[in-house]
């Protein structure tokens, strides 16, 4: 796993120093901010009303084709003290990335189960 990360953080490096600078691209941790936001609204909103205090771990992202997604990986802790996993595929949907509402949940798994695919037009 330390490997992949590594390899994986290597490539990531490479890609953010050769390709070119968009424009008002939002930084990654606003796109981390927004994926936990929408992992912790779909937990606190669960049949199950068992997450009501969620602690996040460390957070990857991961760039896409399509310069207005990106797909976050991640982990976090509920109030069981259980380690969960998630991953997001989160989207801007308007320039305003400093705004709750330009943003949406594509894609969400939570410990390799998917619980939202959005299909888009």
């Amino acid at each position: 796993m330390f490997a992949c990360m590594k390899r994986c953080a290597a490539f990531l490096l490479v890609f953010a120093l050769t390709a070119p600078a968009v424009a008002a691209s939002p930084p990654l941790p606003m796109i981390i901010a927004m994926a936990q936001h929408f992992v912790q609204d779909r937990l606190m909103h669960s049949d199950s009303g068992e997450h009501y205090h969620i602690e996040f771990d460390n957070s990857f992202v991961y760039s896409q084709p399509r310069k207005t997604l990106w797909v976050v990986v991640g982990g976090y802790v509920s109030d069981q003290n259980t380690p969960n996993s998630f991953t997001a595929a989160v989207v801007l949907d308007c320039p305003e990335f400093g705004k709750v509402d330009c943003w949406s949940l594509e894609k969400l798994s939570i410990n390799d189960k998917i619980v939202l695919d959005r299909k888009r037009i």
